[in-house]
């Protein structure tokens, strides 16, 4: 038996046809959205991701939305954007300019919404060229940048691509425990059976987490492991396994690096306890990724995914400056 009736509203993805408690940001994003460039800046599963593609279903333009975190080089996210602006596949190969030559002659017949989400990938990887490129152009498009750990965008960027961009921002703050509450209360009325879950078990999930995203993934596991009702004891059961499932969300776009860089933290962790030095941590992702056939990424592109972990906020650096070893990095699992 399950309590379950439709899983789709507790979704990390679904977008519900109601918000909760985000009037004002709803209301600049369809007012701005395609008259001026935007930063919209918030923690992650603050609903920045969700009122920007509800607002982008009325807009007038051409619609362009790129996941930084999927598209994470300039290179890429051009790819994008072009397939978006021709909505046709774009093949590899092309030389950078000619994908820029391609956007130009686009918006040149054509206004547009350029939406680049998860900017902070962009940007970790310094290629904030984009901006400036689409920023500059003559024709240009509408320009809106999403952020979860970049606040001051003006802080980031060359003086020259951020006076071209020059975005109003549109801070985002996070939840409190009531809107989580009232958020998972929506969402479990359309998704489960009638009196399928106790008041408490809600109470208890939104006393313990902001991020509406591990909110959801965290009674749907409960929902899942439920034989007749969601009780405030199950949900403190699932605590763990609600969050490897959301951390198994988070890294399904990335590469199996990654997450055989995430198991190396993980299996640290037990191991030695919550803080582990990041030289410790390259040596197990050697040993996971050879154990599995794989030729190993130097010590430098791992400390870059590393820092892409803690982005995600699935793990936490502390950074010492000084001693025998100068720079040194201590990582821990970041607590749900």
């Amino acid at each position: 038996m399950t309590v379950i009736h439709d899983v789709t509203p507790l979704q990390q993805n679904h977008l519900p046809e109601e918000t909760v408690d985000r009037e004002r940001e709803s209301r600049l994003l369809t007012e701005n959205l395609e008259s001026r460039n935007l930063h919209i800046h918030g923690p992650r599963g603050t609903g920045k991701t969700h009122l920007v593609k509800k607002a982008l279903e009325e807009v007038e333009a051409r619609t362009c939305y790129v996941s930084c975190l999927k598209h994470d080089t300039q290179y890429k996210a051009l790819k994008r954007i072009v397939s978006q602006l021709t909505r046709e596949e774009v093949e590899s190969g092309h030389h950078t300019s000619e994908l820029q030559r391609r956007v130009e002659e686009q918006l040149e017949v054509m206004d547009a919404v350029i939406v680049l989400d998860e900017l902070d990938f962009l940007l970790l990887n310094n290629e904030e060229d984009l901006l400036y490129f689409l920023s500059r152009l003559e024709n240009g498009p509408q320009i809106t940048v999403i952020t979860a750990n970049v606040e001051k965008l003006g802080e980031r960027l060359e003086p020259r691509t951020y006076s071209s961009l020059q975005p109003r921002r549109i801070q985002f703050e996070p939840y409190t425990g009531e809107q989580v509450y009232k958020i998972l209360a929506k969402r479990a009325k359309k998704s489960l059976a009638e009196r399928s879950v106790h008041r408490n078990a809600v109470t208890y999930i939104a006393s313990k987490t902001q991020n509406t995203e591990l909110a959801l993934t965290w009674l749907r596991v409960a929902a899942r492991n439920a034989e007749e009702t969601v009780t405030e004891e199950l949900v403190e059961e699932v605590e763990e396994e609600a969050f490897e499932v959301y951390t198994e969300c988070e890294l399904e776009h990335l590469s199996r690096h990654h997450k055989y860089l995430y198991q190396a933290v993980e299996e640290l962790s037990r191991e030695k306890g919550p803080v582990i030095n990041a030289g410790d941590i390259y040596q197990r992702y050697r040993s996971v990724a050879e154990e599995r056939g794989e030729e190993t990424l130097s010590d430098r592109r791992i400390s870059d995914f590393l820092k892409q972990l803690e982005q995600l906020n699935l793990v936490k650096a502390e950074y010492h400056y000084g001693g025998r070893k100068g720079k040194t990095r201590e990582v821990s699992i970041e607590s749900p």
